[in-house]
């Protein structure tokens, strides 16, 4: 489900998917000018809670951006991650809504109640209900036409809130929608919790509003929470991982002090060692830290959206969830929502198919042909059925071809007939020779299908049986037309 979108706001357009790095208001490392001009970062998000905090009535005068001394798009947090994290915070829900309306930040948050992971139910449905109390009441309240408004979906580890959170709020006047209590689940490396979090809320937002994932910003994870539709990522990592000598990469986090190379190609490390990284000054080894950590940001976020133009998302997702063992946790729980996901993915892409692993027997197309075939496809009146592995040298001839509907075995695709095979993916793919279990079971259960449904018009079944690859599979595929089955 991951897109490339435009979002438009007061003070310029902002591509998507992207992050929004995290800047305290008083405590700047990096100037917003500097991150968009050293990182293409184009949409800034700061605390409107700690800005009341810092600067009160300054920031009504001035407005955020003067604060930031930054004329581009900046989006404003409430407090919420402060109400997380310390349990409270002292401005009323209708104050930071006037508030935010004051410093006219492009984007707005209304003053949400985390639900968190480690709570009761009957904790969580009392967050649900009061953020969407919350967020009703701030479309009344609400006074500056130029501020968009983002409204927050909360519940939990618990499905049914979180989709009866996001219907709710869905319905109200709201430009963009953030889905809550992710942070304890990242930090836990918990990803299969969290792709059940994101697509319970996902299926039941409206699809044409960005979503943006609250405290999501490490690199590994993108590619996964794009695939799943979320559109922007907030976050300090790339400050806080500095200040804790930690270096961010696409697959992981390193730590300064164990690396012997430096592995990456930014400016900061281009020219650079972990010895001179390591024995630079404090303050500056925070700064050098913090540039790499957001080129590695950035980056990866750029190829995300090149792996989404070309369409190959998902193969980009199985190059990057093998980094971790939780993240492939979390990319397995995510095909068990490949039939939604199937109604958003493209018919056709500008990539052909790579098979690059058992997950990719999962993908969105995979399922598209097999459904096809069974709601779709009607075979020829033809008497004498040939089912033909796909060969990579000569294809053997057929007794009777005149006769003959020959339908070949595609892994991972199973049974594609031949007047079918040059329509996309299905003349456009790479498997490897060799085969894996997935793809045998895949293209077995295809075969079975494919006969159960139609081999009783056929008086003849013709087996091209490539026994050292597929094993019995095939022979046992093909149980429903025995008796006239003829293995060659």
């Amino acid at each position: 489900m991951g897109r490339v979108g435009k979002l438009t706001t007061a003070h310029g357009d902002v591509t998507t998917p992207t992050l929004m790095p995290v800047i305290a208001p008083s405590d700047i490392l990096l100037s917003p000018r500097q991150m968009r001009r050293e990182f293409g970062a184009e949409l800034m998000m700061t605390n409107a809670y700690l800005t009341l905090r810092s600067f009160g009535e300054e920031a009504e005068k001035r407005k955020i951006h003067g604060i930031l001394d930054y004329n581009g798009p900046i989006f404003t947090d409430s407090g919420g991650y402060q109400i997380l994290r310390y349990g409270g915070v002292e401005v009323s829900p209708e104050e930071i809504v006037r508030y935010q309306d004051a410093i006219a930040p492009d984007i707005a948050t209304i003053l949400d109640i985390p639900t968190g992971v480690q709570t009761t139910r009957e904790r969580a449905a009392e967050t649900v209900q009061v953020t969407l109390e919350r967020a009703r009441q701030a479309v009344k309240l609400r006074s500056n036409p130029k501020v968009m408004w983002c409204g927050p979906v909360q519940g939990g580890l618990f499905s049914d809130l979180v989709a009866e959170s996001a219907r709710e709020v869905g319905k109200l006047d709201y430009q963009l929608h953030a889905i809550g209590s992710p942070v304890e689940l990242l930090e836990g490396y918990r990803f299969a919790e969290l792709v059940d979090l994101v697509m319970a809320a996902k299926q039941n937002l409206p699809p044409q509003r960005p979503a943006h994932l609250f405290g999501a910003g490490h690199p590994m994870m993108f590619a996964l929470a794009v695939a799943m539709g979320c559109d922007l990522f907030d976050s300090a990592a790339y400050v806080l991982y500095a200040r804790d000598g930690r270096y961010l990469t696409s697959e992981g986090t390193l730590k300064l002090e164990e690396l012997s190379y430096l592995p990456c190609e930014c400016p900061v490390c281009a020219g650079g060692s972990p010895e001179k990284l390591y024995d630079a000054p404090e303050d500056e080894q925070v700064k050098l830290l913090a540039r790499h950590n957001l080129h590695v940001t950035f980056g990866e976020l750029r190829r995300i959206r090149q792996a989404i133009v070309e369409g190959r998302l998902w193969q980009h997702v199985q190059l990057r969830c093998r980094a971790h063992p939780r993240l492939l946790d979390g990319f397995r729980r995510l095909m068990s929502y490949r039939d939604f996901i199937e109604r958003f993915d493209p018919v056709t892409k500008t990539s052909a198919f790579f098979y690059s692993g058992e997950e990719s027997a999962g993908r969105p197309e995979v399922l598209r042909h097999m459904r096809r075939l069974e709601e779709r496809y009607e075979p020829p009146p033809l008497p004498i059925l040939a089912i033909m592995p796909a060969f990579e040298g000569e294809r053997p001839e057929l007794p009777e071809p005149e006769k003959t509907h020959l339908v070949k075995l595609v892994p991972p695709f199973g049974v594609v007939p031949e007047e079918l095979e040059e329509v996309y993916p299905l003349g456009q793919l790479q498997v490897p020779r060799e085969l894996d279990p997935e793809q045998i079971r895949a293209v077995a259960e295809s075969l079975s299908s494919f006969l159960k449904q139609h081999g009783e018009r056929y008086e003849q079944v013709l087996l091209f049986n490539d026994k050292p690859r597929w094993g019995n599979s095939l022979v046992n595929a093909c149980a429903s037309v025995v008796k006239k089955l003829k293995i060659i």
